[in-house]
This record gives C-alpha cells, structure tokens and sequence, in this order.
C-alpha cells in the first residue's frame, strides 16, 4: 500500500511528516477513527495501529525519543531544524490528545486527564513537556471552562491565558539557541553621536517593476544615507529619532514609491513588515486590526492596500544592538504572495502576537476568524520566520 491508498482510505487523516521526517516510518492520524495509520518504507507494509493501543505509543515513542533529547539540550546548525522539532513534537501532542479523547470521552474528564500528566512528571524535563503540552492544548481550544476543569482560574495570573503564554516562551527559548547572524564590530554602523539608534530599512519592487530614474534621484535626495538600486532601497545607519528621514514616514515612502514589501527596524524594539495587496482584500483584513501598538493595519495605496505587521517592544535597545537584521526579509518575502492568494495566517500571527504574547487578551472583545494550519507542523517557513519577527527575541 503506498501513500496515495492511505491518503485514500483515510480522507481525514493528518500526515505527521515532522514526526517521521528522519525514520523508516510514514505515520499518519485518523483521530475520528482513533486509529493511527502506518507505512514501513523498508518492508512497503502499511497497517493501522488504534491510538490506545500499545504497540502505537511504543511507536511514537520511539520517534519523539530524539527530538525530545534535541529539545533538551538544543544544538541547531539552522532555524529551521529547531522549528521541525517544535513541529514534531506537536505531532506527539494530536497523538498524546487524541489517545486521551479515545479513553475519556467527556470533556471535563479529558481535561483532568491533561493535568493529570502534568502532576505524573517524573523531572523538570517531563515537567516542562507536559506543561507545554497543556498549553498546546488550551491555545487550541482556548476555553474558560478548560481552563476550570485543569483547576485554573481563568481570570487570574494561573489562568489559561498563563498556561498559553507558557506555551509560547516554551516554544522561544528552543528557538532562541539558534542564533541569528550577528555583527563584527567592523560591521556595526557607526554611531555619531549620543542618543542615536540603530535604524534599518529593505523596501522592495517585486515582479519585475522598477524605480523610473526620476523617483530614484527623488528617493536619493530624500533618503541621503540610503542605498538606492532600480527594485531596491536600503537604508542602514545610526540616527537620532527626530533626525531620520523615514522617522514616521515609512507608510508614506512605502506607498508613494509602490513598493510591494519592506522590512522596517529600529533598535528600541519597533519591527514592521509591509506588503501591498489588492484592494480587494480590505473586507477580510479588517477583523486582525488592532487599536494603540497596532498589530494589524492597512491603508490605501493606490489602487492596492498596504499592509502592516507590526510589533512595538520598549525595552529593545541592548537586546539588537549587535543582531544583523538584513537577511530577515528575505526569509519573509513569500509571506506577500500567500497573503494574496488568500492565506490570512500572517495576519491572524499579528492578532496573536499583539493579544496574547505581548498583552492579556481582552475579554468580550471579538477574535477575528481563525484560520486553518495555524500548528507547528502546519507552518511554512516564512511563517516561523513570521513568529520569531513578532513574537520572539530577536
């Protein structure tokens, strides 16, 4: 049987490709059915395995062993290998959850079991994991009366908004053992004088559009410190706030010139990413704006909207001073294309970083839609880089 007959015989099921990526096996979860559908590579036997059986746990055991001992003690040549493990053991999360909704079917029964797990750790390592796995499991649901059942009061600093946000520290000190490429000292922008900050900012043509000489003498001309080439401009130097040519302006800039991504960075912690889009999606961006410190927002452009994601942190100064922030957009570039082909994951990643990771989410306020592959092991890689932009340091 190969994959396309499993694929087949269960149409609901979920591929755990994080979880099996290194081994002989090919796992897939059918959690309707509780079964726990299997590929040998080597053999070419396929089988199915129920979730509550023990040969199945003993399975994903076996593949969750490694990755829980890279998680342990990270030694990441890449981002993404941390972020295929984060993944990978989302994918012993559905198996772990869907074992436990096959042998406790009430809700408030299940939701005892999850806490129960916790209070089985054998060591702080099992203890961390299955803290994480709680708050895994209310970010997913998200859901007062969880919260009650698992013996948290929802509205306090135990609650489940504490649970989630453990969830998502969790996921940032894994992440936060890869680090990103960092300056020389010969590599710094100098800095002039006292109360300057580090400012960078990637504005880009895409598709072939280019500058026209006249808007390029313009640009040269209003951003003197910028480095301006047909389909991009990049401006990398210390400046006073009050003195930068693009303090406050960047939208401006952003819009008059068409371009269709920019990467804006300022040392004391403001990060925004910009992507034009058509117009026409203005009605499905508007429930991820935000108020003060906008997460999410939008403005005309033309004929096309300008979209911003934008994260604000006030105690950035040291945190940046010596991270290289010029490879980020290039990680971020798909994000545009996806957004415009209807994929609004990247605004709802604002919307959560702003809610729920830098604030308490505001109760009686209405969350925006959802949308679907929102997992780890759902997430393409402009998206993690997406999350470490927003969410995490740096």
């Amino acid at each position: 049987m190969d994959p396309a007959q499993i694929a087949a015989d269960h149409p609901a099921a979920r591929r755990l490709d994080r979880l099996d990526a290194d081994g002989r096996y090919r796992l897939w979860l059918d959690q309707d059915a509780g079964l726990l559908p299997v590929l040998d590579t080597e053999s070419g036997r396929a089988y199915r395995l129920a979730v509550t059986d023990p040969a199945a746990a003993r399975l994903v055991a076996g593949l969750t062993r490694p990755v829980l001992e890279r998680l342990a003690a990270p030694r990441y040549r890449a981002r993404a290998e941390a972020d295929r493990d984060i993944g990978a053991l989302v994918n012993a999360f559905r198996v772990q959850l869907a074992r436990l909704r096959a042998v406790h079917r009430d809700r408030a029964a299940l939701t005892r079991a999850v806490r129960a797990q916790i209070g089985r750790a054998a060591d702080e390592a099992q203890a961390v994991r299955r803290t994480a796995f709680l708050g895994w499991y209310l970010a997913r649901t998200d859901d007062a009366g969880d919260a009650a059942d698992l013996g948290h009061d929802p509205g306090g600093e135990d609650g489940s908004d504490a649970a989630i946000r453990d969830w998502y520290r969790y996921r940032e000190r894994i992440r936060a053992t890869v680090l990103p490429p960092q300056l020389s000292p010969q590599e710094i922008p100098r800095r002039r004088g006292p109360g300057e900050f580090h400012w960078f900012s990637d504005m880009r043509l895409l598709d072939g559009r280019t500058l026209t000489e006249r808007q390029m003498l313009e640009l040269r001309a209003e951003l003197p410190y910028a480095h301006v080439e047909p389909d991009r401009v990049v401006l990398d130097e210390w400046s006073r706030p009050a003195e930068h040519p693009i303090f406050n302006r960047s939208d401006e800039i952003i819009a008059k010139y068409g371009f269709d991504v920019a990467l804006n960075f300022i040392q004391w912690g403001l990060r925004g990413l910009w992507l034009r889009v058509p117009a026409a999606l203005a009605d499905r961006l508007a429930p991820y704006a935000g108020e003060y410190g906008l997460a999410v927002s939008a403005r005309p452009a033309g004929d096309a909207l300008l979209v911003r994601l934008n994260r604000q942190e006030e105690d950035g100064e040291n945190s940046y001073e010596r991270y290289d922030p010029r490879p980020w957009l290039d990680e971020l570039l798909p994000l545009r294309d996806a957004l415009v082909a209807g994929d609004l994951r990247a605004p709802y990643i604002a919307w959560r970083a702003r809610e729920t990771v830098f604030g308490r989410p505001r109760r009686g306020r209405p969350q925006p839609p959802v949308p679907p592959l929102l997992d780890e092991d759902e997430l393409t890689e402009p998206l993690q880089a997406l999350i470490r932009l927003l969410e995490e340091v740096p």
